[in-house]
């Protein structure tokens, strides 16, 4: 049995006590007054009571009643088990900032529409640790899993275009996905956690890539054996954009061209994205299809299973019932019992007929 305030059981213990003393101290001026009008056998004559008796039943009915009020109202609750738990998620969103993410096939452009689809994301991660990564060549850690989602919009709000560089080309999701994998373990008390929290990488990329990714074959395998899934959100158009990239500080920018001076055209590569995210384990979603992207947020926001209960763990059928009830009900009886002892019930007289005279 376990009190929620502690405080009360002691102060009803207190008062309890002070109401015990209380009725010694009766009891004691009762026998006195039992001794000054001549002891048991003249108060016998003048009355039906003992004052030089200890009412032992009244004071043990009030102090159990006192006691058990006490107990209520310290609000107590049978020591049980806690129920299981739904362990958090772990999300790390992966945002593509590849020179490719600066065309304007997406409004206004690919970069600007995968934020956008991040924010919402976020929506849909109340609750959950949340953590941020940019990436293009290399990968650049934000923030580690956090449930400070503000702060992570306040960071995505400082995704600018001039993010995107020509110095920095490629996408290289298999370092990603390792620098990913470093964040979710950084914390280890979640790491250690029983069961351990469902862990997920989300890519927001076109997938375009200027040469193939050698390592991302294993990178998705050590994302496996973690027991990390990988979903990805496709940004961009099949049709073919250039990409204009925008002048900043140290940055002249302008058209992105290719090696011989002509304009680069990136296309969305949803075959490479697909395939990581059916490799990876998650699903693919496409940002202007609704109903990919209400499977995806669908899929982020139902929380992971709980473990099922252990039935040797199942409470005893007595921890059904409110022990506040209980206490009250037994304290509130004890008083009533209390204020029956020495009730008498009236006698009938019989009517004696008179006698003739």
């Amino acid at each position: 049995m376990i009190f929620t305030d502690a405080s009360l059981l002691v102060l009803g213990a207190v008062l309890t006590a002070l109401v015990l003393v209380g009725l010694w101290s009766h009891g004691a001026r009762r026998r006195r007054l039992a001794h000054f009008l001549g002891g048991r056998r003249a108060l016998d004559r003048v009355s039906r009571a003992d004052l030089s008796r200890f009412g032992m039943r009244r004071t043990l009915l009030l102090g159990l009643g006192g006691l058990a009020l006490a107990a209520a109202a310290a609000d107590p609750h049978w020591d049980q088990a806690p129920e299981p738990i739904a362990p958090l998620k772990r999300v790390v969103l992966a945002l593509d900032v590849s020179a490719s993410m600066q065309a304007t096939d997406s409004e206004p452009t690919r970069l600007a529409r995968a934020n956008d689809v991040a924010l919402r994301l976020l929506d849909d991660l109340e609750g959950h640790q949340v953590g941020l990564l940019l990436y293009a060549g290399q990968p650049y850690p934000l923030a580690p899993p956090t449930l400070d989602l503000d702060a992570l919009r306040f960071l995505l709000g400082g995704v600018a275009p001039t993010m995107a560089s020509s110095y920095d080309p490629g996408t290289r999701m298999s370092l990603a996905i390792d620098e990913a994998m470093t964040l979710l373990a950084r914390d280890t008390a979640a790491a250690q956690a029983v069961p351990p929290p469902e862990q997920l990488i989300v890519f927001i990329s076109d997938g375009d890539s200027e040469a193939p990714d050698e390592g991302l074959d294993d990178a998705l395998v050590r994302a496996g054996e973690s027991d990390i899934a990988v979903h990805a959100v496709g940004v961009g158009g099949s049709e073919g954009s250039g990409m204009v990239l925008p002048r900043g500080t140290y940055q002249l920018g302008g058209p992105v061209t290719d090696a011989r001076g002509a304009a680069g055209v990136t296309r969305i590569d949803e075959a490479a994205l697909r395939r990581l995210a059916s490799e990876g384990g998650g699903l693919y979603a496409h940002a202007e299809e609704q109903a990919d992207m209400s499977d995806l947020r669908a899929e982020l926001r139902t929380p992971p299973q709980a473990p099922d209960p252990d039935p040797t763990d199942a409470p005893p059928a007595w921890a059904a019932y409110d022990l506040r009830f209980l206490l009250g009900a037994l304290g509130l009886a004890c008083v009533l019992l209390e204020s029956l002892i020495g009730l008498t019930l009236p006698r009938l007289v019989p009517v004696r007929a008179r006698e003739a005279t």
